[in-house]
């Protein structure tokens, strides 16, 4: 599973993507929503309790009943999807939880064979086809949760960090200078 650090990472890069430098109070409040999910490996099922896409549709379901759009819980849906799906390519997810007892693992491959070009993208449903990989029926307990798992992901977060940073002038507030080349 991607460790909390890379999760972490994916959700500074899209809040700072699509906020304005305005609204870092509101931002700093999204960041829970891209970690929300691992909760369930604490409380309820790992990889079950809340990486289902009916979490996911929690916010859109208040927008529907508001009958409003807000930003805010917008981002909050593309952050819970954006760590759900992440986890789905990593041994799976149980998309269709407490419905169905079924891990939905999704697998890709892009690059140079022998052959050529090639890609790969393909399903796993641990239990009904392939092999299990994770866990054939969700069972409650406590994984070893890692918070970066290796180089790639401490680089992606340092550099998510800075561009959150940057993005909202925090470094600017700290007397930390960037110069910017172009004009303003």
């Amino acid at each position: 599973m991607p460790d909390v650090g890379l999760h972490l990472a994916i959700t500074l890069f899209i809040i700072a993507s699509c906020m304005s430098e305005a609204e870092l109070k509101p931002a700093v409040g999204l960041i829970p929503f891209g970690l929300l999910c691992d909760l369930d490996s604490v409380v309820g099922v790992h990889r079950a309790t809340l990486h289902n896409l009916f979490v996911v549709l929690i916010p859109v379901v208040i927008m529907a009943i508001r009958r409003e759009r807000s930003k805010f819980l917008s981002l909050a849906t593309l952050l819970l999807a954006a760590h759900v799906f992440m986890d789905a390519f990593y041994n799976g997810v149980f998309l269709l939880y407490p419905f169905s007892q079924e891990s939905y693992s999704l697998k890709f491959w892009l690059g140079l064979t022998d052959n050529g070009f090639g890609l790969l993208f393909y399903t796993l449903i641990p239990g009904k086809v392939g092999e299990v990989e994770y866990v054939v029926k969700p069972s409650p307990s406590i994984p070893e949760i890692g918070i970066i798992g290796d180089g790639t992901e401490l680089v992606i977060l340092i550099f998510a960090v800075l561009s959150f940073m940057c993005r909202f002038g925090i470094l600017y507030k700290h007397g930390i200078r960037i110069k910017n080349k172009g004009k303003r």
